[in-house]
């Protein structure tokens, strides 16, 4: 049974400080925490109530996943698991895993499609991005360093598991687009009144940017823009919304991406 020290500790973990001063990040729930155990992540450590463990066939103590790691496996009760958890309603298992080093060798812009994210700063929208980047074969995110962290408990939890599987990035993004490796890639901004999505020709790769919440895509970013895009309202009517959900804007340039370069039989 893990003390009231592990406890603290793990509790400390829901600080941004605390996370990357122990390089260590929350994964709750039995879904996640199953694909974790499949993931190379390297696990820290596994706390979970009597059931999950007997369930799986486990023991309290070392325990081997498919790659040979060992982590140690703790029985807790589910009072302390409600004091570690950071759900409403507490699940059977949380588990501590560390902070991925992602580096860019040998990814290429002109390759594969990338999200780029200027000061997206909502967690929800953040794990939201990454479940969809998930969704339609984006496996890297770049991201400003004043964005949202990856690793806070909303936006783990918001991502279902996909940041096991997506790489994030916290770069310069001028650097970024300024690099040799950017030359001649397309770059393509979300701004309101631009061409629509719809309309345009769409290539199988590039680099996608999406803006702040509230205020866009900032304009030392914007002059790296090589493709305006918008998504168009229809609705019908004198009033109605002004803008979409930067998560839901995202999540239908991607879609569309991949519609457009959908390939025949």
């Amino acid at each position: 049974m893990p003390g009231i020290n592990k406890i603290k500790f793990i509790n400390s973990l829901k600080q941004k400080k605390n996370r990357q001063q122990h390089r260590l990040f929350i994964i709750e729930g039995e879904k996640m925490v199953d694909e974790l155990m499949d993931s190379n992540f390297d696990i820290h450590s596994v706390y979970a109530i009597k059931n999950w463990i007997m369930e799986r066939g486990l023991a309290p103590g070392k325990v081997i996943r498919a790659n040979a790691q060992k982590f140690p496996l703790y029985e807790i009760k589910e009072p302390d698991l409600g004091r570690i958890s950071s759900l409403t309603t507490p699940n059977k298992v949380l588990a501590l895993a560390r902070i991925p080093s992602c580096t860019l060798e040998g990814y290429s812009p002109g390759r594969s499609l990338t999200l780029m994210l200027d000061k997206v700063q909502d967690p929800g929208n953040l794990g939201t991005l990454i479940r969809s980047a998930d969704w339609f074969g984006v496996d890297n995110i770049i991201l400003s360093e004043d964005s949202a962290e990856a690793t806070n408990p909303k936006v783990v939890q918001s991502t279902m598991g996909s940041i096991l599987r997506v790489r994030f990035h916290y770069l310069d993004l001028q650097s970024f687009l300024k690099s040799s490796g950017m030359e001649g890639i397309p770059v393509i901004g979300a701004f309101t009144g631009a061409p629509s999505v719809y309309s345009v020709c769409l290539s199988d790769y590039g680099v996608i940017v999406l803006g702040n919440e509230s205020q866009g895509i900032s304009p030392e970013i914007e002059k790296f823009v090589t493709q305006r895009i918008s998504i168009p309202s229809f609705h019908k009517g004198s009033s109605g919304p002004e803008s979409l959900n930067v998560a839901v804007s995202g999540s239908i340039i991607l879609s569309e991406f991949r519609r457009n370069n959908i390939k025949g039989p």
